[in-house]
């Protein structure tokens, strides 16, 4: 708490407020810019009604302080929003523990240039076994190359329990973007992947089986 109250100090001093909203009949908790002493507050008021966080445009501190709390772990969160917030090695480290341990979440949205290479191989490892997240979204985020291609590939051969799958705006190569097709062959669970239209051309002129999965495909913008 000290730790956290001192980066307080530090984001008012630079002028940055942050504010956590509860909406009225809602399940969800909503942070922008929270603070660490902000995400230690939603943790000790978040209860089991609530099914819902988004978490935007936060510090490296306050992800800490929100994702390391074993509390989350026991909630029955259905959806986790990440966005605008740069998610560093430990942050993703404590994301992957919530969705080994938590057995609720459904959807993980990371989006807005909040995850690289590295983030996206740690949790496509923690999502090989998960049989309870059905909606992954990874829209818009540069940073994911073609470094991911095989981790992603992986992940669809081994998740038995992913419907959907977002990687419109990212910077996958082609190359990754067939393995990743191919995978669509052996997953039959996966009833809508999103990839960017710059590959559509050359991926339906390579691939033989593409007219086998071209209806989960949705390329974007359409």
């Amino acid at each position: 708490m000290i730790s956290a109250l001192r980066q307080d100090k530090k984001q008012y001093d630079k002028g940055v407020t942050g504010s956590v909203n509860w909406p009225r009949y809602s399940d969800m908790a909503s942070l922008k810019s929270p603070s660490p002493v902000q995400c230690i507050e939603v943790i000790s008021n978040i209860n089991k009604n609530h099914k819902e966080i988004t978490l935007e445009d936060s510090s490296t501190n306050s992800t800490v302080s929100l994702l390391s709390s074993t509390r989350l772990h026991t909630l029955n969160l259905r959806k986790l929003v990440i966005w605008w917030t740069p998610l560093t090695n430990d942050c993703i480290q404590y994301l992957c523990t919530l969705l080994t341990i938590n057995k609720t979440i459904q959807e993980l949205n990371i989006k807005h240039h909040s995850i690289s290479d590295r983030g996206v191989n740690n949790i496509c490892q923690a999502l090989e076994h998960n049989s309870t997240l059905t909606s992954l979204d990874l829209y818009h985020n540069p940073l994911i190359t073609s470094i991911s291609g095989q981790a992603l590939s992986h992940l669809l051969l081994n998740n038995s329990s992913l419907v959907k799958l977002d990687l419109k705006e990212t910077s996958l190569s082609t190359e990754s973007i067939l393995l990743i097709l191919q995978s669509l062959m052996d997953n039959k669970k996966i009833t809508e992947l999103t990839l960017d239209k710059r590959h559509k051309e050359t991926c339906i002129n390579t691939y033989p089986n593409y007219h086998l999965i071209q209806d989960r495909v949705d390329w974007w913008p359409r």
